[in-house]
C-alpha cells in the first residue's frame, strides 16, 4: 500500500526538522595521496574565491594562515601575503598580519625585513614605527631602538612619535638623553606652551636643580615667538592659557622653594612686558589669566602696597583691552592714562606715549561739537597741562600740543573757547609775568577763528575782556567789546556788559551813546535798563521820551509798556523832592544815608494821565486796553481815593457776545468788548437811526 504525498506533509516534515544540522560525512585522510587531493581540493577553493574578489583581504589571511597552521608551509603563506601586498600594499592591517605572523613563529629577521619594508613605504604610519622600535625593545636592542625613533623623527611625526623616544629614555634612567630631546622638541613644534609644560613637568620630578632654566627658557622663547607669530585668534588663545599656566607653575615652585620675591618679580616683570609689545602678543583671555594668578599670589604672599599694585595692573589689562575693541571710547582713555600716571608717575616716556595714542583717534564721524569731541579735546588739554608740569619746564612741547590741538578742531564747523583760554594762560604763566603779547596773539587767533564761522564765543571774549581790566587797558577793552559787537549785532547781553563797562569808568556819553546804538537793533532788550540807567542818573525827561519811542515802535504790544512808564511817574521824585534831596546831599557827606520820599498828588495825577493816554492810544488794541485798564485799577486800589477807583472801575469793558457768519459760512459766537469811555463819546444818532428804520419798514409793508 503506497502512502500519499500532500503538500501538508512536505510542510509538516520540514518543521520538525528546521533545527537539525546538516550532517556532513566525515573525512578522513589515511595515505599521502590522500592529504595531497584534501590541499589540493582546499587551495583551489581559495584561488577560486581571491579570483572572484581579489580586494577581499579577509580571504588572503585566513589563506595564509591555512598554509601555516594546517600545513605548515611559511613559503606557501609568505607567498600569499606577497601577493596580497602586490594588490594593495597601503592596506596597514595586511602589513600588521604579516609581521605580527612572522613574530609569532619567532621569524625574528623575516619580521625586521618586513618592519623596515613597511616604514619605507608608508613612513607616515605610525603604527609601523611603533611596532618596530617595540619589537626591538622587546629584543633589548636598545641602540637600534633611537636609531629607529631618530629615523622617524626625520619624517616630522606628531608629537606621541617625541613622547614615546622621551618615554623610552626615562625608561631606562637616560634623563640626560630626555633632556636633549626635550630641547629639540620644543624647538621642532615652535616653542610651544604644550611641549613646554611637558618639559617643565619632567624637570619637577626629576628635581634635579634644571627646573628654573627651563621656566626662564620657556617664558623668553614663548614671549619671542609671539612677536613674530602669524597663527589664528583661536591658536593665540590656546597659547595665552599654555602661558599663563606655565607662569602659575613657576611661580608656585618658587613660592615652595621659599623664594617669594623672585616669584612677585615673575609677575612684575612679566606684566611689564605685556604693557609693552600690546595685543600682537597676548590677547585677553592670557592677560586676565595672569592678572588673576597675580592678584591671587599677593591676596596669599603680599602686604597692602603690592595689593593694590596688583589690582591697579589688572584694571590696566582690562583698560587696553577695551580700547583695542574700542579706540574712540575716550572715558577709557581718560581712565586709563589716570592710573596709568599713579602707577607710573616716574615714566615720562611712557605716559606720553599713552597721550599721542589717545589723540590719535579723532572723532572723525561727528560733524558738530558733540559729547565725543569734547572728551576727546580734554585729552589733549590733559596732555598739554602734565607736559607743562612734568617735563622739567619744556615749554615748546607744551607749546607744541596746544598748537597742535588747535589745528586738530575743524575750524569751519565749530571752536572749543576752553582750548583758545588754556593756551592764553599758558603763554601768560610761561611769559616771565610781564610780556603777555603771545596769550593776546593766542586770543587774536580765536578771535579770527571766531569770525570764520560767524559764532563768537562769549568765554573768550569775556576772558580776553577780564584780561585787559586787570592791565588796565581800556582802549583794548573797548576794541574787544566792539568786535565781539560786530560778529554778533543781536546780542543785547554783550552790549549791556560794555555799557556796564563804561558805567565802571563813569563815561556816561558813552553810556548813552552805546543805549541809543542798542536801541536801533533791539527795543526789547535795552529800553528797560536804559530807563533806569536814566532814572538813575535823574534824566527823567529823556526817559520819558524813551518810552515814548518804545511804544510807538509797537503800539499793539505797547500795554506792558504803558503800564512801566505810569508807574515810572510814581517812582520818581517831583522837581521839589530833588531839591530836598540835593539839599541833603550837600549838607551830609555820607553818600550812602538813603531819604524816603512818599508820592505826592503830583506824581499820582501824572501816573493817571499817562493811564488815561494809554486807554485812548489802545482804542484799536482792545486786549492791550484792558490790561492797562485793569492796572490803572489795581493803581488806583492802592494809592487812590475811592472816587477815584470808582472812575477807574467805570472804564473796565463789557463783555457782550455776539454773533457773526465766518469766512467758512458758519455762524459762530464771538465776545466784543464795550468800553464805557466810547460809549459816552459817540454822538447821539441812535434813536433817529431807530426811527428812520421803522418808517422804512412801514413803507415796504
Amino acid at each position: 500500500m503506497s502512502t500519499q504525498v500532500t503538500a501538508d506533509s512536505i510542510l509538516r516534515d520540514a518543521y520538525q526538522n528546521r533545527d537539525r544540522p546538516l550532517d556532513r560525512p566525515e573525512q578522513t585522510i589515511q595515505d599521502l595521496d590522500e592529504l595531497r587531493s584534501f590541499q589540493l581540493t582546499k587551495r583551489r577553493e581559495y584561488e577560486q574565491q581571491l579570483n572572484k574578489n581579489r580586494l577581499n583581504f579577509g580571504q588572503w589571511v585566513r589563506y595564509a594562515k591555512w598554509e601555516v597552521e594546517y600545513n605548515h608551509d611559511f613559503q606557501r603563506a609568505r607567498s600569499i601575503y606577497e601577493r596580497a601586498l602586490q594588490v594593495n600594499v597601503e592596506h596597514i592591517p595586511f602589513w600588521i598580519h604579516y609581521i605580527q605572523l612572522e613574530l609569532t613563529n619567532k621569524n625574528v629577521n623575516h619580521a625586521r625585513n618586513l618592519l623596515e619594508r613597511a616604514v619605507t613605504s608608508l613612513p607616515r604610519v605610525d603604527k609601523f614605527w611603533y611596532l618596530y622600535v617595540q619589537t626591538e625593545e622587546t629584543l633589548g636592542n636598545y641602540d637600534m631602538v633611537r636609531v629607529i625613533f631618530e629615523r622617524w623623527l626625520t619624517w616630522h611625526p606628531l608629537q606621541s612619535a617625541w613622547d614615546s623616544y622621551i618615554g623610552f629614555e626615562r625608561r631606562y634612567e637616560e634623563y640626560e638623553n630626555a633632556r636633549v630631546l626635550y630641547s629639540r622638541y620644543v624647538e621642532r613644534f615652535n616653542f610651544t606652551g604644550e611641549v613646554w609644560l611637558k618639559w617643565i613637568q619632567f624637570e619637577r620630578r626629576q628635581a634635579e636643580g634644571y627646573e628654573r632654566s627651563v621656566f626662564e627658557n620657556a617664558i623668553d622663547s614663548m614671549i619671542s615667538a609671539w612677536q613674530g607669530r602669524l597663527s589664528t585668534h583661536a591658536q593665540e588663545n590656546q597659547e595665552d592659557v599654555f602661558f599663563a599656566n606655565i607662569i602659575d607653575k613657576w611661580t608656585r615652585w618658587e613660592v615652595s622653594v621659599e623664594e617669594n620675591e623672585r616669584a612677585r618679580a615673575i609677575y612684575v616683570k612679566l606684566l611689564e612686558i605685556i604693557h609693552r609689545v600690546g595685543g600682537d602678543v597676548m590677547e585677553s583671555k592670557g592677560a586676565s589669566l595672569i592678572q588673576q594668578q597675580y592678584t591671587e599670589f599677593e591676596k596669599t604672599y603680599g602686604n597692602q602696597n603690592s595689593i593694590e599694585e596688583s589690582i591697579y595692573a589688572k584694571r590696566l589689562v582690562r583698560y587696553k583691552i577695551e580700547l583695542e575693541s574700542d579706540p574712540n571710547d575716550y572715558d577709557t582713555w581718560w581712565a586709563y592714562i589716570k592710573l596709568t600716571q599713579k602707577v607710573k608717575s616716574g615714566n615720562h616716556e611712557e605716559i606720553c606715549k599713552i597721550f599721542e595714542n589717545a589723540i590719535e583717534n579723532v572723532p572723525k564721524t561727528d560733524t558738530v561739537k558733540s559729547i565725543r569731541w569734547k572728551r576727546y579735546i580734554y585729552l589733549w588739554i590733559h596732555y598739554a597741562l602734565y607736559v607743562e608740569l612734568n617735563s622739567q619746564s619744556d615749554v615748546e612741547a607744551a607749546r607744541s600740543i596746544w598748537n597742535r590741538c588747535i589745528q586738530v578742531v575743524p575750524k569751519n564747523k565749530f571752536v572749543f573757547g576752553k582750548v583758545w583760554i588754556l593756551f592764553a594762560e599758558f603763554e601768560i604763566r610761561n611769559g616771565g609775568g610781564t610780556d603777555i603779547n603771545s596769550a593776546r596773539k593766542v586770543l587774536g587767533r580765536s578771535i579770527g577763528v571766531c569770525s570764520s564761522i560767524g559764532k563768537p564765543k562769549s568765554k573768550i571774549f569775556r576772558f580776553y575782556i577780564s584780561l585787559e581790566k586787570k592791565l588796565g587797558e581800556w582802549g583794548r577793552c573797548r576794541k574787544i567789546y566792539e568786535k565781539w559787537l560786530e560778529l554778533d549785532t543781536s546780542a543785547t547781553s554783550v552790549l549791556l556788559e560794555y555799557i556796564n563797562f563804561e558805567r565802571e569808568l563813569g563815561e556816561t556819553s558813552r553810556v548813552i551813546g552805546l543805549f541809543e546804538i542798542g536801541m536801533e537793533f533791539n527795543f526789547n532788550g535795552i529800553w528797560k535798563s536804559y530807563i533806569a540807567y536814566l532814572q538813575e542818573e535823574t534824566e527823567y525827561a529823556k526817559a520819558r521820551e524813551v518810552y515814548r519811542r518804545v511804544i510807538n515802535f509797537n503800539l499793539s504790544e505797547s500795554g506792558s509798556v504803558w503800564i512801566s512808564f505810569a508807574m515810572f511817574e510814581s517812582k520818581i521824585p517831583t522837581e521839589e523832592q530833588l531839591r530836598i534831596f540835593e539839599a541833603a546831599g550837600n549838607a551830609n557827606d555820607n553818600e550812602d544815608d538813603e531819604i524816603e520820599f512818599s508820592i505826592t498828588d503830583i506824581q499820582r495825577n501824572k501816573t493817571r494821565s499817562i493811564f488815561k493816554e494809554a486807554s485812548m492810544a489802545l482804542k484799536q488794541h482792545p486786549e492791550q486796553r484792558i490790561t492797562v485798564l485793569e492796572a490803572y485799577k489795581y493803581y488806583e486800589e492802592h494809592q487812590g481815593s475811592p472816587e477815584s477807583i470808582q472812575e477807574a472801575v467805570k472804564k473796565l469793558p463789557t463783555a457782550v457776545i455776539k454773533r457773526r457768519t465766518n469766512s467758512n459760512g458758519i455762524e459762530e459766537e464771538y465776545v466784543e468788548f464795550i468800553f464805557p469811555e466810547d460809549e459816552q463819546k459817540k454822538p447821539e444818532v441812535s434813536k433817529f437811526l431807530a426811527n428812520a428804520k421803522k418808517w422804512m419798514l412801514q413803507n415796504k409793508s
